[in-house]
């Protein structure tokens, strides 16, 4: 997340203070084709990238600006990172963008002010290979307006940064720096996440940015939410958040933080997560994430039987019991320290109830412990020990049984707590029950 905020802020205020500095002095001297030229040499320069201008133009009345048509930039991050001092994890990447517009006042320039009334950029189409992943922009437009800077600032803004990328983002952004902005796109495809008709608004004021009001489509439902990213606080960026999720398909919500179980939970959830991290790398992220919520649907399927094969012998004729069919389900869930926390997940079902605790690490790993309550009147295979089933039934009639998955989230190894037929041990269960009881245990403890 660092990288990307990095590379957008240091190419972004490249390309504003160089056009912004370039409209200033070349809308007095240059024809519109000389701008052009000069533009495209600028960019070139500051990026290392391939860039044409199609066409170029400058207005006087009522407004003195400039608009620039029909760009396409080509580049490598090598050649960005090379030029600008600032290391990143960008591959190729490749936009077009088919107007942008600046538009500044003309009396606050005699007090070395720059007021930009408005920036905007029409129909931008970016692809960008980012940590080996793609990221995709298309038919996006955005606008800035109320945009505040000295000229010296600006100059100042346009100059790689010093020592080899090593200055944290805050310090890139001059701290008069004052702007307000609002956008779409018609699809954003991060984290492959699949994200339709984004649109948002916000803010950057004292090294603060603010996005306010975010929504987009992902899949056939709806996200919304909003975020601050404080610089001033941190120079590496310190990122509070809200996100509300509204009919969303599970294996598109889920893809970028636990794709083992998106691709096995079939429903559409809704809920809300709050949270906040300090930005930078991956493993700062993972360190200093802070995030609760709570999750919820109504009917869906857990495609589960590759996670519970190793229980699939006591099952008999029920082997459909690992597809776990529920009618709602619910889920009170955190990160903290690197791992994400199942406080409390219930599904249930006409033949299904199932309440786990546990962990999801982000490295991978998992440590869940699982109570399931088999159907009623249902008695597990437990072979010539199957007269103890009874031990483990309820007042409802129902087997229950504690399991526990650990190990690596792909592919847990499934394990069984004997804890309650260890209870029924201790009962007055008879003496057969608890002779054939010890050779269970036996058996099952050395699973």
């Amino acid at each position: 997340m660092k990288k990307l905020w990095r590379i957008l802020l240091i190419s972004g205020g490249i390309f504003f203070s160089l056009l912004i500095l370039i409209v200033l002095v070349a809308t007095v001297f240059l024809p519109a084709d000389q701008i052009r030229h000069r533009v495209e040499a600028e960019l070139v320069k500051a990026t290392g990238a391939e860039v044409t201008i199609e066409d170029a133009g400058i207005s006087w009345w009522p407004q003195l600006g400039v608009t620039l048509k029909d760009i396409t930039i080509q580049g490598k991050g090598s050649d960005l990172a090379r030029i600008t001092g600032s290391a990143n994890e960008v591959g190729r990447y490749a936009a077009t963008l088919q107007r942008f517009m600046v538009m500044v006042e003309v009396q606050p320039l005699l007090n070395k002010e720059v007021v930009v009334d408005a920036v905007r950029i029409l129909g931008l189409d970016l692809e960008m290979d980012l940590k080996g992943e793609p990221l995709k922009v298309t038919g996006a437009d955005l606008a800035v307006k109320d945009l505040k800077i000295s000229m010296d600032a600006a100059q100042e803004a346009g100059k790689p940064p010093a020592g080899a990328g090593k200055r944290p983002v805050g310090e890139l952004i001059p701290e008069e720096l004052v702007l307000a902005f609002e956008g779409s796109s018609q699809g954003l495809t991060v984290r492959k996440m699949p994200l339709v008709d984004v649109k948002f608004h916000g803010d950057l004021d004292t090294r603060i940015l603010t996005l306010e009001n975010i929504s987009a489509s992902l899949g056939t439902g709806l996200l919304e939410g909003n975020l601050e990213i404080d610089y001033e606080r941190n120079p590496h960026g310190f990122l509070d958040f809200e996100t509300q999720a509204t009919a969303v398909p599970a294996k598109a919500l889920l893809q970028p933080w636990a794709p083992a179980l998106g691709e096995k939970l079939e429903t559409d959830l809704g809920g809300t997560v709050r949270g906040c991290c300090l930005l930078g790398e991956q493993d700062v992220v993972h360190r200093t994430l802070s995030l609760h919520g709570d999750m919820s649907s109504a009917e869906g399927v857990l495609w589960a039987r590759e996670w519970l094969g190793e229980i699939a012998p006591y099952l008999g004729q029920r082997q459909d019991l690992m597809d776990i069919h529920f009618n709602s389900l619910s889920h009170s869930l955190r990160i903290d320290k690197g791992r994400y926390m199942v406080d409390e997940l219930i599904i249930v079902g006409a033949e299904t109830h199932w309440q786990s605790q546990g962990y999801l690490g982000l490295d991978g790993t998992i440590d869940l412990g699982i109570n399931v309550k088999l159907p009623t009147g249902f008695t597990p295979d437990l072979g010539k020990w199957s007269f103890l089933a009874d031990t483990l039934r309820d007042a409802d009639g129902r087997i229950n049984l504690d399991l526990s998955l650990s190990g690596m989230a792909a592919k847990p190894q499934v394990g069984i707590n004997l804890g309650s037929l260890q209870d029924a041990a201790k009962s007055d269960a008879g003496e057969a029950v608890k002779k054939g009881l010890g050779g269970l245990l036996d058996k099952w403890k050395n699973r």
